[in-house]
């Protein structure tokens, strides 16, 4: 099927190119009221319009805005914002949207930048810089119709800087004590005549903040572990290393093509649930992703986008003194058709796409590896199957907008047909009310999201040891994870004042579980049904101070979590001979959301006209979390963070942040990939930017 795609996309493209170039229709802004054009975003309706009146719940976190707060990651950049809470592990930054973790799909340049099978695995830390980006987009709430597999409880898009958005250079330089970190960036941008362009490249270096490690040897010859006495010693993880390129180059407002690289090495050090072992991991990821976008008007009211895009991860990934490789690829081409009728008052969007994914040695453990390390264990090292795995797509798609005075209505749908599991259809319906300085929307839609590794094995491997129930377990067999989401939210707006209050509710169907647990335990599919409330207010408290502020409440009247662990025991009997019991034992446990309680507080107040200052607090509850594999509950307390940043402008030929994070040292608890584990504290830093 690739060879075809290949095939498809010169084909099309070669088309593409014989219409010749024009600029962009007449009708490109319809659907837009006078003064919305503030705030941008392209994700809800795959072309710019206004956030104010997308079809969605959308927040669009500017480049002022992540500044400001020094976020430096996607990861940093998205706490605060409603419905998301960030986990930082001792290996990344992993989250959960409306309850639902790693739940979005997170786009750069609305390319994919996760893995496709490891969903936590999506490098939203210091593997994506934000140097060179404009602006970050939020849609909360399902889209697949639009978007496809794995846009499931959300999508997050980074839209980078473009060379009409930069003339001339951008340095930057920031420095952290929280990990020893330290960032220096150079953009270039340039627009003459017919063309623009831009470029950034950004390298940071990094050291793990974590224990030293006592574990230092254990995969021997791969037959059997080290020895006891030649497992231990004392190392600290190596430093890290992220690398990031990122160009542009555009023909007027019709053609565009765009390369994206990275390079990176995530040395942090890890523990048991008990922690008494601690040992290094290590992902090193190459990275590179190659677009072509074009667009071109047929008439004053219809015209084609065509998108194409090449990308593929490289990943090593190392257990103290042991290393696997995966490989991940994409080939992907889309034809967009659009239409305004009835003198631009509707808008039809259609839609059909192509895409081939190939996933090579992906890794699936068979056996729980952190149980493996104790003094007992002399002969058995954890079963570690990988296996290849490819899906081809083809999908069909279709939106049609229509505004009558005040309300607009739309509706949309989608047919993925795929060659590796079940075809999916995709839907969504709303509405959009303007009623004055109010908006009042009502969204109702699904999404869906693929498997992730564990489940692409057959049951019949899942349950090789045991000839009890392999059939509970969730396999490629099983029906995709579903989700369908219904969001009724009332905006107002006013000269200095936002407000907007939004109910949602996720109703998941064949939820399963992505946890560190895989080959100890599996997770059966089960059903939840989340549901909450966010809120959001902005004010103009004086000319130059504004209040920020956002809470989420969540709550779930789902299933418990049903696992099944496998057990093996041996019982030596000289009388009747050995005996074997072993099967799969079935334990539950309440599905975790993450914080019920989450909110922002945050003010902005410019001092004068070179100094700015912005704390910022942020409240989350607690949560538990539940070991299947000790059957045990640990607590992760609430917890009050405070944020400072200080702008100094003009008093130097830079631009100068001094900046505070976790102001009052709270040292919280959080869930990590083992077992729990601590934030980092307080921490303090400086950045500094200069144009010319």
């Amino acid at each position: 099927m690739i060879g075809k795609l290949k095939i498809a996309v010169i084909i099309l493209f070669s088309a593409w190119i014989s219409l010749g170039a024009s600029r962009v229709w007449a009708s490109d802004t319809m659907l837009m009221f006078v003064g919305e054009d503030l705030e941008m975003l392209s994700i809800a309706s795959r072309k710019e319009e206004a956030a104010w009146s997308a079809p969605a719940i959308v927040d669009v976190i500017t480049r002022q805005e992540f500044e400001s707060q020094n976020a430096f990651t996607l990861s940093q950049a998205l706490e605060g914002t409603p419905g998301f809470h960030i986990n930082q592990t001792e290996r990344s930054s992993t989250y959960y949207l409306r309850g639902v973790p790693n739940s979005a799909l997170t786009l750069f340049d609305t390319v994919p930048m996760g893995s496709g099978v490891v969903k936590s695995e999506n490098y939203m830390d210091y593997e994506t810089s934000l140097a060179a980006v404009k602006r970050i987009e939020v849609i909360r709430g399902g889209s697949s119709v639009l978007w496809g597999p794995d846009a499931f409880a959300g999508v997050v898009n980074i839209v980078p800087l473009t060379g009409k958005d930069v003339n001339g250079f951008q340095t930057g330089l920031n420095l952290s004590s929280g990990d020893n970190s330290g960032e220096v960036y150079l953009n270039y941008g340039c627009n003459k005549d017919s063309w623009s362009g831009f470029a950034s490249v950004s390298g940071r270096v990094a050291e793990d903040d974590g224990p030293e490690t006592n574990i230092v040897r254990f995969w021997n010859d791969a037959s059997k572990p080290t020895p006891p006495e030649d497992r231990y010693g004392r190392e600290n993880a190596d430093d890290s290393h992220f690398i990031n390129f990122y160009g542009s180059i555009s023909y007027e407002d019709w053609l565009t093509l765009s390369l994206h690289l990275s390079d990176s090495l995530n040395a942090y050090t890890v523990s048991d649930w008990d922690d008494e072992f601690t040992w290094e991991e290590q992902a090193a990821s190459t990275r590179h992703m190659v677009k072509l976008e074009a667009v071109k008007p047929i008439d004053q009211d219809s015209g084609l986008r065509f998108t194409g895009y090449l990308s593929g991860t490289s990943l090593d990934y190392s257990i103290i003194d042991n290393a696997y490789d995966r490989k991940e690829s994409s080939l992907f081409a889309e034809l967009i058709y659009d239409r305004s009728f009835f003198l631009s008052k509707s808008l039809l969007t259609t839609g059909v796409s192509l895409k081939s994914d190939q996933y090579d040695r992906v890794s699936v453990w068979g056996n729980f590896f952190p149980s493996y390390l104790t003094d007992e264990n002399l002969d058995f090292l954890p079963e570690i199957e990988q296996y290849d795995f490819s899906n081809d797509l083809f999908s069909v798609f279709g939106q049609y907008r229509h505004k009558f005075n005040l309300v607009e209505i739309w509706a949309g749908a989608r047919y993925d047909n795929h060659s590796a599991y079940e075809d999916k259809v995709s839907y969504n319906t709303g509405f959009a009310w303007n009623i004055d300085k109010f908006i009042l929307k009502g969204i109702f839609g699904t999404g869906y999201r693929t498997p992730f590794a564990s489940q692409m094995v057959e049951s019949s491997n899942l349950g090789k040891y045991s000839y009890q129930e392999p059939e509970k377990l969730s396999t490629l067999d099983s029906a995709l994870e579903k989700i369908t989401t219904l969001n009724l939210g009332l905006s107002w707006k006013y000269i200095g004042t936002r407000a907007a209050v939004t109910l949602f509710r996720n109703d998941i169907e064949n939820h399963v579980i992505e946890n560190g647990y895989a080959g100890f335990v599996y997770s059966s599919p089960n059903n939840q049904d989340v549901y909450g409330l966010e809120l959001e207010v902005e004010h103009q408290v004086f000319q130059n101070v504004t209040l920020c502020a956002n809470l989420t409440l969540l709550n779930n009247s789902g299933a418990d979590e049903i696992y099944y662990s496998y057990s093996y025991y041996y019982y030596p009997d000289p009388k009747e001979g050995n005996d074997v019991d072993e099967g799969f034992l079935e334990r539950s446990y309440a599905y975790e959301t993450g914080p019920d309680i989450m909110g922002t507080a945050k003010v902005v107040w410019d001092i004068n006209q070179n100094l700015s200052l912005v704390p910022a607090l942020r409240y989350f509850s607690g949560q538990s979390i539940y070991s299947p594999v000790a059957d045990e509950t640990l607590s992760c307390g609430k917890a009050w963070v405070m944020d400072v940043n200080l702008r100094i402008r003009n008093y130097f030929p830079f631009d100068v942040d001094l900046f505070a994070k976790n102001l009052f040292d709270n040292t919280y608890k959080t869930p990590g990939l083992y077992s729990i584990t601590r934030n980092r504290g307080f921490t303090a830093g400086v950045a500094l930017r200069y144009s010319w």
